[in-house]
């Protein structure tokens, strides 16, 4: 009986030792375990930060020209019903020019880097010329090579904000024209008119989505303000005659021509416009640091915008 007593308390000391044994080595394993410090400290920097800087980072997509902090810069919007592969864009050769000089567009400032899709758009960066009144030309061609090239002319570039590439028509007897809007309009003007008038071809009333489209046939009476509102001579006095109409409703068509006369001195001298119409009831300027000098004429029925560049040169930019 003393001795399975004594065996029963060495077999507990046994149990003890080999017990505390297993202790010293889970606490030798778990002080392993717990000091793995440098794999924390690694995984506590982000590794993808500047990837995430990058994407930030692309904003604007189709981008041509070079953006500096002095550039400029237009949004030019395809709506010709066609993917375009080639923009050039130039100053508008003076009249006078040479042949050779009229046929130059310089490079493709898409250069194979982009296609510019039916309702897409590409920013346009450039330096801007030192006269505002300096206008410019855009030359397409699609990735269709079918499809004839296109020529838009004789645009305001400089005082142009975000400027629309259209057609008029289909296929072949399709015409292609723009519409933009400046800093300051609140309508987009139409270059329809003016293209077709180039080109020979007759011009609908309803055709510029500028101007307003009156019906209405006026009187015999008002045949001699038809006369003399539709005759460019300076020493004529439309200004009067269009005072006239206001308190005439049957005078709409008079008005609408002059409108019509008002929209071919776009990209020309105000004071060449004013010989043509007379003057406006009364004008205004606006000046701002990014656009330049802006002049607004108010005419009864429609409204002249104008850029002023540093010499004083007064160039008609839009009639709505």
């Amino acid at each position: 009986m003393i001795r399975k007593r004594y065996l029963a308390a060495a077999g507990l000391l046994t149990l003890a030792v080999v017990a505390a044994g297993c202790g010293k080595k889970n606490d030798a394993g778990s002080v392993v375990q717990a000091t793995p410090t440098p794999t924390e400290e690694t995984s506590v920097s982000p590794t993808p930060t500047p990837e995430m800087v990058n994407m930030e980072e692309t904003v604007e997509k189709n981008i041509m020209g070079e953006k500096t902090s002095t550039a400029s810069k237009v949004t030019i919007v395809n709506q010709t019903g066609s993917e375009i592969a080639a923009i050039y864009i130039r100053e508008t050769p003076s009249d006078d020019a040479d042949e050779d000089t009229a046929d130059e567009w310089g490079d493709d400032l898409v250069n194979g880097m982009f296609t510019l899709k039916s309702g897409d758009n590409a920013v346009y960066y450039y330096e801007k010329p030192q006269s505002a009144s300096t206008i410019y030309d855009i030359r397409i061609t699609y990735t269709d090579e079918e499809k004839n090239e296109c020529f838009f002319r004789k645009l305001p570039l400089t005082t142009i904000k975000q400027i629309t590439l259209r057609m008029d028509g289909k296929d072949e007897d399709a015409i292609p024209y723009a519409t933009y809007m400046t800093a300051n309009s609140t309508k987009e003007i139409s270059t329809l008119n003016d293209v077709k008038k180039r080109l020979g071809l007759e011009t609908e009333e309803d055709s510029d989505s500028v101007t307003p489209t009156p019906t209405e046939a006026p009187d015999d009476s008002n045949n001699s303000n038809n006369s003399n509102t539709d005759n460019p001579d300076p020493t004529t006095a439309p200004s009067d005659n269009s005072n006239s109409s206001n308190n005439n409703p049957s005078s709409d068509d008079p008005t609408n021509s002059t409108i019509q006369t008002a929209e071919k001195y776009i990209g020309m001298s105000i004071d060449d416009l004013a010989g043509a119409v007379g003057d406006s009831q009364s004008s205004e300027y606006d000046d701002d640091s990014a656009t330049g000098t802006t002049g607004y004429y108010y005419y009864p029925d429609f409204t002249v915008s104008t850029s002023v560049d540093e010499e004083g040169n007064e160039i008609v930019t839009g009639v709505w």
